[in-house]
């Protein structure tokens, strides 16, 4: 998958997610093809350009990146993330 097809389906997947509207990149992962089961799950093969698309959705204003449930700057996010559409504001 190209990145311009992965940041329309990461725009689809944030404007429609259900529950409480945070998005692992692993679900993004396996929406984009990565087989989720097996020894070593496709979709962390995905995990770099879904970074890298998710910079670009940031840079946007259309993604935030949530560490421990708050906000954080995707060049200072370590550990687990999430990504949320990003609220009106």
């Amino acid at each position: 998958m190209d990145d311009e097809s992965l940041k329309k389906l990461m725009c689809e997947m944030l404007r429609t997610a259900e529950g409480d509207g945070r998005l692992s990149p692993n679900q993004i992962g396996t929406a984009a093809g990565g087989d989720p089961g097996g020894s070593k799950p496709a979709w962390r093969a995905l995990l770099r350009q879904i970074e890298r698309v998710a910079v670009v959705l940031e840079a946007e204003g259309t993604l935030v990146a949530l560490r421990k449930g708050k906000p954080v700057p995707l060049a200072e996010a370590k550990g687990v993330i999430r990504y949320a559409a990003k609220p009106n504001t």
